[in-house]
Parts: structure tokens; C-alpha cells; sequence
């Protein structure tokens, strides 16, 4: 269900603590990722919903015309493109001078694996600390579910909520 609707509709799976939230938001006017750092906002409107929960993510247990979500509450938002998780700023040149760094995640009941955008040497407080931005994002992701190792869900991008992460770590190459 990852995909572009258009130029101005992106797909995402929004992860919570118990549901997967798949749904397409607008991006006409911001990207994905600007408006879960958008600090003068606290909510996403999604259009054509649909939920299911995180123990069976491929039954719908419910669908809706539109939802809004608390972005405080979303663990983390997939997407099937890289380019579709990454700021406006990262996305024209400067996104390509940085380092790649693969680091392990833990949030709340998911662990998440994939490659992290360094500017300069690898500093975990920079990553956490630094920055007014509330969502990180994980280049070419894989979130697995700790309660249930069988659910995984992956993706070109992971935004991670900063706020929910329990720990980061540089994973060996």
C-alpha cells in the first residue's frame, strides 16, 4: 500500500503502539517529513484509512474516508521511497555529501534496522539532542515488531519519532 497517488498524494503506513494506520496524506504543499517536524502543528489528516492492529497488520479491522492523527502518538511512518522521507533540504544536493551510517533502533515494541544520514563524524547526542526536528529519518528500513518477530514491515524510509526512541546503536558492518 506504499506508494504515490500523484504528484500531490503520498501512501504511508503510520505506526502506533497497537495499530498500523495505512493512508495517503497530502504532500502538495509540504513533504512527509516537514510536516511531522512542523512545529505549529500537533496533527497529520490522512484520506482513505484504513487500521488494522499490530498483531495481524494484513487484516483491516476498520477503514474511513479520513483520520487525524496526534503525531506525538505515532511511533513511526513508512514509506516505499527514500525520497519521500526526506526533508525538503535533504532532498536537493546536500543529501548526498553526508555519510550513511547503519545503526539499530529500539522504540516501544519495534526494533528498527537500517541506514542513518550523518553531516560529520557519528555522534549519538547529535542525532537525539540536536535540532528541533521530532522524527529522524532511516534510509532503506526494516521494523520488526518485538512481541511478534513474525511482523515486519519495510521500507525506502523510516521516520522514527525521536521522542519514543529507548535506545540507538551503530551497527557493525
Amino acid at each position: 500500500m506504499q506508494e504515490r497517488l500523484g504528484v500531490n498524494q503520498l501512501v504511508a503506513d503510520f505506526i502506533t503502539h497497537s495499530y498500523r494506520i495505512s493512508g495517503s496524506l497530502s504532500v502538495r504543499q509540504k513533504k512527509l517529513a516537514d510536516q511531522l517536524n512542523d512545529q505549529n502543528t500537533s496533527f497529520l489528516v490522512l484520506e482513505n484509512v484504513y487500521l488494522s492492529s499490530i498483531e495481524h497488520p494484513a487484516e483491516i479491522a476498520t477503514s474511513h474516508p479520513t483520520s487525524t492523527l496526534r503525531k506525538s502518538n505515532i511511533v513511526a511512518v513508512i514509506v516505499a521511497s527514500r525520497d519521500d522521507g526526506l526533508p525538503r533540504e535533504h532532498t536537493y544536493g546536500s543529501y548526498f555529501g553526508a555519510q550513511l551510517t547503519q545503526v539499530f533502533i529500539t522504540v516501544p515494541h519495534f526494533e528498527i534496522k537500517g541506514h542513518l544520514r550523518i553531516a560529520g563524524r557519528w555522534d549519538v547526542r547529535t542525532v537525539l539532542i540536536s535540532g528541533t526536528d521530532d522524527f529522524i529519518t532511516i534510509l532503506d528500513g526494516q521494523m520488526r515488531s518485538a512481541d511478534h518477530p513474525a511482523t515486519t514491515f519495510t521500507g525506502g524510509a523510516i521516520l522514527v519519532n525521536k521522542a519514543r526512541i529507548e535506545a540507538i546503536c551503530e551497527a557493525k558492518e
